[in-house]
Parts: structure tokens; C-alpha cells; sequence
């Protein structure tokens, strides 16, 4: 059985959560996972009459020679079926070190922003089981905690962009016996048994571990056990947000001190790796021991004494028995961005920005700076200047029209129709498990 292709039978169960979609993205390299996800929503497209549009995403990273052409190829695969498919560039330097890790990030920042250009909801890509045995594997060398021993999600969001992984229950000989039956010869990627690279030196001692008792099979369900503690923590982190946490129009948010000491500290410390992503906006939590000596600290703060401490982007400090928690400039200082008709995204993950098609010639939406709130004289009680500092504000050319956050110049933004809502409820309320991708 753990040889045998994907069925027919079985393509509409593995599907099902994209059966409703009007539009998905599948990430095909060319490999022979892959070349089974492209086969099996063929098929099951085909079969299924109501489907949704399906287009193929290949990206070609420029790490080999002849990665290029097998990245065409993969388009000329996927147009000989019928389906619509685009090739994607990792444009750009590429670093000298972790460049894994660097691949994967700008991997997923080109399938997931794609993605979201062509209105698709969904990217499927191929991970199976036998990745989820490595990914644990990787995180329990790094002493990853609960939440990274839970491996990978078969569903998780990248913003407004679901990515599934319909074969994360499956083990790799069923996919390169899916592709072999389709007469899809798949490319062989070398740095896959480069022992330079992290994953390839684990496939080497699978079967050692296997031969132990130690198989994939017993490994995802161990990822899968941890995974049910991780979502009774957030669970408790969820009650901890709601209970102890208000938001205000400002993005600041002000956390009850004694309730975060009476929590528990893995959920102390799960709120704090929510907190300071939802802030912050970092890819992934601080080191361990930081986020340690930030808990602890705030632990053996005394009212009325001064304390104030910064980590990942992130200001707290403690107010009248409440923390206030903020974004930091930091010295890259927070973005700049121009403001063209139509423009709907994020500013600084923080701000959702709506702006209307015409009008805005000259407009950009920036910080607002310490400079620029000295100008306007801006003061809020009970709200720290450097949080009022990294509010955004719209400028034209050098002048600043519009702090729509506090009202400054909302006649200006009225007549603009620039709308900026913070969203730093939704992100805290939300556990990310996936790299931010939304901007």
C-alpha cells in the first residue's frame, strides 16, 4: 500500500477543503511530490466536472545551472494538461550563508504573493509525511519547543492565503509511485543528497532510525500529540488575550500585569511570542533565552518603579499595573510607502490601508517620527510619545496632511478617502504558524 499511486478513489477526500474554492495555485518544482500534486488535482479536476481553476507556480531560484530549464519544463508539463502555469524568479542577491533557509523564505514570499495576484485562495504544495519526520527531527536538534515540535499544519494562513498540504498523511513512495504512473520522469535535485544541507543529511539516517523503531510513522504521530498541546496553550493564551488585553486605535495594547503573572509560564511565554510578532511583525520568535530574560523581567518589575525593555521591534513598559506594549522605530526605522490609486494593503503589519483609484498623486504613508509629532504638538494621555512617534502618517512630498489614527488633519484624509485601520487585535487574536507574508 505505501507504493501504490493515488487512486482516483481517493483524490476527492484529499481535495475537500478546496472542493468550494473559485481559484488555487499549486507549487510545482519539478520533483517527484510535486509532479504527483500536479497529476493528482488533474485528475481529480477532470473527474470532478465543478472544480476550481487550478494554476501552476514553479520558481527558479538560480542556485544551479540548470534549474532554469527545469522550471520551464514544469510549465511545459502543466500546459500540455491544460492547466495555466507561471514561472517565478528569485531575483536579487542571494546570501552566502543559510541559504536553506533564505530559498524557503523567498520560495514562499514569490508562491504566496503570485498567489495572491491571481485572486487564488488556496496554494497547495506537496509536503507528505516523510518531510514532517524530518521537520520534526530538525526542530528537536535545535530544542524547539512544543510549538515547533508540532512540525507543519496541514492547513495554515499567509494572510488572506490558506496554504494546504492535502499530503501530509501520505509517505513519499505513494507520490514518486503517483508521478512514475503518470509517465512524469521527476528532476533529481542534487542538494537533496548534498550532505552540506541539514535535511539531506537527516535522509541519510532514516533508515537507521526506522530500523530502531524510530519511522516516520511513529515520528508524526509524535509531531501530531505535540500539536494538541500547543493548540490547548493558545487555547489558554486566547482567554489570557481576552481577559487581560485591551487594543487601542493607536495599536498600543495594554496587558493587565497581574494576570500575565498568574498565567502559566508556557502560556506567559506563548503570549509573549504572540505579542511581539503581532508588534513586532518578526518571522519568528526571539531566541529563547531573550524571551526568557523579557518574561522574567517583567515578572520582577515593582509598581511605581521605572521599566521599560525592548526585543524582536517590540517597547514594554509598565504604567499604573499594566504593561504597554508598542512598535519600536528601531534603526532601520519603519517603512515608507507610496500611496498609488487603488493601493490595499498593510503598513508595518499593524495598519490595514484602503486607498481610493484617483486623487492621490504625491501621497505617501510613512511613520510619523519624533520629529514630525514635535511639529504637530501631538500628545495623547496615558499613551507614550514613542508610540505616537511610530503611528503612520500621509504626507505630501515632505508635509504631513493626515495622522488619520488621532484625527490630525482628517479633513484631509476625508477628502482623500485613505482609510488606515489598525489591525493588531486581529493579529494577536490569530496564532500565526507560518512566516508573515501579508505585506
Amino acid at each position: 500500500m505505501d507504493a501504490e499511486p493515488l487512486a482516483d478513489g481517493e483524490l476527492a477526500a484529499l481535495f475537500a477543503p478546496v472542493s468550494d474554492a473559485r481559484r488555487i495555485t499549486l507549487a510545482v518544482s519539478g520533483g517527484a511530490d510535486s509532479l504527483a500534486l500536479l497529476d493528482a488535482v488533474d485528475r481529480w479536476r477532470r473527474l470532478s466536472g465543478d472544480a476550481p481553476e487550478a494554476v501552476v507556480l514553479t520558481v527558479d531560484h538560480r542556485l544551479r545551472e540548470s534549474a532554469t530549464g527545469e522550471a520551464e519544463r514544469v510549465v511545459a508539463i502543466a500546459r500540455e494538461r491544460g492547466l495555466a502555469a507561471r514561472l517565478l524568479t528569485w531575483q536579487g542577491p542571494h546570501p552566502a550563508a543559510d541559504i536553506e533557509g533564505a530559498a524557503r523564505r523567498a520560495r514562499y514570499r514569490l508562491l504566496v504573493g503570485e498567489t495572491r495576484l491571481l485572486l487564488a485562495t488556496h496554494l497547495l504544495v506537496a509536503h507528505h509525511r516523510d518531510d514532517q519526520a524530518e521537520t520534526f527531527l530538525m526542530r528537536l536538534r535545535r530544542g524547539s519547543g512544543v510549538f515547533g515540535l508540532a512540525a507543519m499544519r496541514s492547513a495554515v494562513r499567509a494572510g488572506d492565503i490558506t496554504i494546504l498540504r492535502p499530503f501530509l498523511d501520505l509517505p513519499r513512495t505513494r507520490l514518486a509511485a503517483t508521478a512514475a504512473a503518470a509517465g512524469l520522469v521527476p528532476v533529481e535535485d542534487v542538494m537533496n543528497a548534498d550532505p552540506r544541507f541539514e535535511r539531506a543529511r537527516l535522509r541519510r539516517i532514516m533508515p537507521l532510525l526506522a530500523a530502531e523503531g524510530f519511522g516516520p510513522e511513529a515520528i508524526v504521530a509524535a509531531a501530531g500529540r505535540m500539536a494538541l498541546a500547543a493548540d490547548a496553550i493558545d487555547h489558554a493564551v486566547d482567554r489570557l488575550v481576552a481577559e487581560a488585553v485591551g487594543i487601542d486605535a493607536l495599536a498600543v495594547a495594554s496587558i493587565a500585569a497581574e494576570d500575565f503573572a498568574g498565567a502559566p509560564e508556557a502560556v506567559r511565554r506563548r503570549f509573549l511570542v504572540r505579542l511581539l510578532a503581532a508588534i513586532g511583525g518578526g518571522d519568528y520568535p526571539p531566541p529563547r533565552a531573550r524571551l526568557a530574560a523579557l518574561e522574567g523581567a517583567m515578572l520582577a518589575a515593582r509598581e511605581g518603579a521605572r521599566f521599560k525593555r525592548t526585543l524582536a521591534g517590540s517597547v514594554i513598559e509598565r504604567r499604573a499595573g499594566r504593561f504597554l506594549a508598542y512598535r519600536e522605530s528601531g534603526r532601520a526605522g519603519l517603512p515608507a510607502i507610496a500611496l498609488p490609486g487603488g493601493y490595499s494593503g498593510t503598513w508595518d503589519h499593524r495598519f490595514r490601508v484602503v486607498a481610493p483609484r484617483r486623487g492621490l498623486d504625491g501621497l505617501s504613508l510613512g511613520p510619523l517620527g519624533e520629529s514630525g509629532r514635535r511639529a504637530l504638538g501631538l500628545t495623547v494621555e496615558g499613551t507614550p510619545a514613542a508610540a505616537l512617534a511610530a503611528l503612520p502618517a500621509i504626507r505630501q512630498g515632505e508635509r504631513i496632511v493626515a495622522v488619520p489614527s488621532v484625527g490630525q488633519g482628517s479633513l484631509v484624509a476625508t477628502a482623500h478617502g485613505v482609510t488606515v485601520t489598525p489591525i493588531l487585535g486581529e493579529r494577536l487574536a490569530e496564532p500565526r504558524r507560518f512566516p508573515d507574508l501579508t505585506d
